[in-house]
């Protein structure tokens, strides 16, 4: 088990050994990255940006969220026992050390749940003042631009963000929402693309986590970003603190989290893939559960997902503004592996969905891909594992029919029956998508 230890002051942090990995948070002093690890060096300057107070609480959540960032980056699956699940013990300064404590095995097994790691907590009491809000005229408006919104929703640059945003904005809703986005290298322009296609008024909350390990570890460095929606996530919530505070209502509480059916359960598409290759990222046992948290610690948001019985085709097909969503499909990313290339690949299981319901859409502008034409894919070792899984879930699926089970194995899912069998419906016409443009592409 790896010890990360966490502080705002490398003073207060132990040297570096096999099994312990300092960590200095924000950027309140000096970093030498040749001692310690660094994440969230611009943080605290976003939160001060906002030009108003954002509750104690809030920072909490979002300095936990950062150590897990932190941890899911630095620690290697490959140096786990399986190679898979990894043992971590977080050592995380926060203002209510007793109360975070205290639901400690709830957050544990939460986290467990979404990455499929071992998780640890120990929460110590902080000694970093709280961010003051910034008094700059810039910092003036930023508050101001937050008064009337009432809401939060998660905008990544991805399609279904995209759609999300698109169907708030241009449509009739009643909510007004700040988007939350989180900014690695090379989103922030599409983001930017596609905002330009929404119709104001829509509040925007930027902000990056940035990991850099310790100089002697450079490059090494695990990429499956498990964790990455639990910092989102936790970002929605202090937005949700921000809008409270400036529009001095303590009812704001909705966050958007925009997530097609099919995905959102994600369920594994053979026996290898279950628990490793299948993300939990917006399950919704994951959701209540998280939302479930935060009430015992005092802070009531509601996630909601408008999709979650569509597939991503049908999100597209029945987008509220379809000029708008036509425009904004090339401009998006959905691909797993974007940011190697800062390419679509085009044969992931992400890219395969998304492929598909631009298909099922009925559109004929897309996105360039690496990999443009699947049928010889299937010769290529290196890249056909993901439409092998695809083509042998749509094979099982139809000789057994048994989608009530297929959709458990993703994790625990509504007792209420009507939810259930809407799941089912929808993993069943989104995998019917897939293979509808497989067959499309195969006769091409």
């Amino acid at each position: 088990m790896t010890n990360f230890y966490f502080n705002h002051d490398p003073a207060n942090l132990p040297d570096f050994s096999e099994d312990c990995h300092p960590v200095q948070m924000f950027h309140t002093h000096q970093n030498d990255i040749t001692k310690h690890s660094l994440v969230s060096k611009q943080l605290l300057q976003t939160v001060r940006d906002l030009g108003l107070h954002v509750d104690a609480d809030a920072i909490d959540l979002i300095t936990i969220a950062t150590a897990v960032t932190a941890a899911d980056t630095f620690e290697l699956r490959d140096n786990a026992e399986n190679a898979w699940a990894r043992k971590m013990h977080l050592h995380v300064p926060v203002t209510d050390e007793d109360m975070w404590n205290t639901v400690e095995p709830e957050l544990s097994s939460l986290l467990n749940f979404l990455t499929g790691d071992q998780w640890q907590f120990t929460f110590e009491k902080t000694t970093m003042p709280m961010p003051t809000p910034k008094t700059s005229e810039q910092a003036k408006a930023k508050a101001k631009s937050l008064i009337g919104l009432n809401s939060v929703c998660l905008f990544s640059g991805g399609l279904d963000s995209a759609v999300g945003a698109i169907d708030i904005l241009n449509g009739e809703s009643a909510l007004k929402p700040l988007l939350v986005s989180h900014a690695y290298r090379g989103d922030g322009a599409k983001q930017e693309d596609i905002k330009h296609l929404l119709s104001p008024p829509f509040g925007e909350l930027s902000y990056s986590m940035s990991p850099h390990i310790i100089k002697h570890l450079e490059g090494k460095t695990d990429i499956s970003m498990r964790g990455r929606s639990f910092n989102f996530l936790a970002m929605a919530v202090l937005g949700i603190s921000a809008l409270r505070n400036a529009n001095c209502d303590s009812s704001i509480e909705t966050i958007v989290v925009p997530e097609n059916g099919y995905i959102s359960i994600n369920p594994p598409l053979t026996r290898r893939r279950i628990g490793s290759h299948s993300t939990r990222t917006t399950h919704p046992n994951f959701l209540s559960r998280l939302e479930s948290l935060l009430r015992d610690t005092g802070f009531h948001v509601k996630f909601v997902n408008p999709y979650q019985f569509k597939t991503k085709g049908e999100m597209l097909a029945e987008c509220v503004d379809q000029d708008a969503i036509r425009k904004a499909v090339p401009l998006s990313v959905s691909c797993s592996h974007w940011h190697r290339e800062h390419k679509q690949c085009g044969h992931c299981v992400p890219c395969l969905i998304r492929r598909a319901s631009v298909f099922h859409a009925g559109f004929t502008q897309d996105a360039p891909y690496k990999t443009k034409r699947l049928r010889g894919l299937i010769k290529e070792k290196d890249t056909r594992d993901d439409l092998q899984a695809v083509q042998t879930a749509i094979i099982r699926l139809k000789q057994t029919d048994n989608y009530r089970s297929w959709l458990r194995k993703s994790g625990p899912i509504p007792q209420d029956k009507d939810i259930r069998e809407k799941l089912e419906s929808t993993i069943k016409r989104g995998l019917a998508e897939v293979e509808l443009f497989l067959q499309a592409d195969k006769s091409s």
